[in-house]
């Protein structure tokens, strides 16, 4: 089974999520950017099967800050990603007000 994190980004706090290939919630952890909640990210992963041979691929919506820089040192690569799914506010609309999407 393999399974991916997703890291929703903010000023004060991060949402991370780990899924199943198939969609399936794994686990999940809000962290603020403190060395103690990044030693809880990392069991979290760890837990979920995160081996250095077969590491669980990150994606997070931002390519800077600490998080990030903490992942980079760790030797995680991390993949970029600003998400917009149909339905959300937030996303941005075509010209006849559906959703777009994008894709990683």
């Amino acid at each position: 089974m393999a399974v991916y994190c997703g890291i929703d980004w903010a000023e004060g706090h991060h949402d991370v999520a780990l899924v199943d290939d198939e969609g399936r919630l794994v686990a999940k952890r809000r962290i603020t950017e403190s060395l103690d909640e990044f030693a809880e990210l990392a069991t979290l992963m760890t837990e979920a099967g995160d081996e250095a041979e077969a590491p669980i691929p990150v994606a997070i919506e931002t390519p800077r800050g600490l998080l990030v820089a903490a992942l980079r040192a760790a030797g995680r690569s991390t993949r970029s990603t600003r998400w917009r799914w149909p339905g959300i506010a937030s996303a941005p609309r075509c010209r006849d007000g559906r959703a777009t999407t994008s894709t990683l």
